[in-house]
């Protein structure tokens, strides 16, 4: 089998002095891992397409159970989100969420272009708040694609709507006021949250960007959904967010 496909890196992973093994997210074969032959030396031609973050048109070879990458044509490096260290733990942060939520060889190209658009945002981003807004946009965006919208409008217990919800992570959404009770580990939300996280959901990115957002909601909303995803996701952390505030 040979492909031509776009493709962004996802990861990379050291397998001798010379070659690296990349996990590829692709359009027309999804996600996929290769070889990279050679891409350890400076002088080879594969070099500088073999590293995360990498968007470009990737020539592949698969002989048995081993694909080769045969040549990279790099579209955009995204070079700049290396130059800060929050820019690179979300754009990190990103790729691992792409790796864990798609499957060998399934083909999601909503999802590749969410992120393709996504770490091109990010990239020209000026601000912290700016980059949390871009993070929990995207987290909401994915949950939508991957069928783990969480419910914001009707009560996750008995259905009913209500003016003071509450937010159960186990469950995946609101609760009202007549079920607090049944739900002891639960976050309060108040009125605006579940308006503003359909906000970030369904609006396009660069309107969103263009709206003057309140900070300690979009705080509130990344430590909620930090949560969902890591009890929906079945994660104990996430290695790229170690570190970041």
């Amino acid at each position: 089998m040979y492909i031509v496909t776009d493709g962004i890196v996802l990861k990379r992973v050291k397998v001798s002095d010379y070659d690296k093994i990349l996990t590829i997210f692709t359009r027309k074969a999804g996600k996929l891992s290769a070889a990279v032959k050679g891409s350890q030396n400076p002088k080879s031609k594969l070099a500088s397409g073999a590293h995360p973050f990498v968007y470009g048109e990737f020539s592949i070879s698969k002989s048995g159970r081993l694909s080769n990458v045969t040549s990279i044509d790099v579209k955009n490096a995204f070079y700049h989100l290396r130059e800060d260290l929050d820019k690179l733990t979300i754009a990190s942060y990103f790729l691992e969420v792409a790796h864990i939520v798609t499957a060998e060889n399934v083909i999601n190209n909503r999802l590749f272009d969410l992120l393709l658009e996504f770490l091109g945002i990010l990239e020209t981003s000026d601000s912290l708040i700016v980059q949390h807004v871009i993070k929990v946009s995207f987290e909401l965006k994915l949950l939508d694609l991957i069928g783990l919208r969480p419910e914001l409008q009707h009560c996750v217990n008995c259905g009913n709507e209500t003016a003071n919800p509450k937010f159960s992570v186990e469950d995946g959404g609101v609760v009202c006021e007549e079920c607090y009770s049944l739900y002891p580990n639960n976050y309060k939300m108040g009125h605006v949250i579940p308006k503003l996280m359909n906000f970030l959901m369904f609006t396009p990115l660069e309107s969103i960007l263009k709206t003057d957002i309140d900070e300690i909601l979009i705080k509130k909303i990344d430590y909620m959904l930090s949560e969902f995803l890591l009890y929906h996701l079945e994660r104990k952390g996430f290695k790229t967010l170690k570190h970041f505030n």
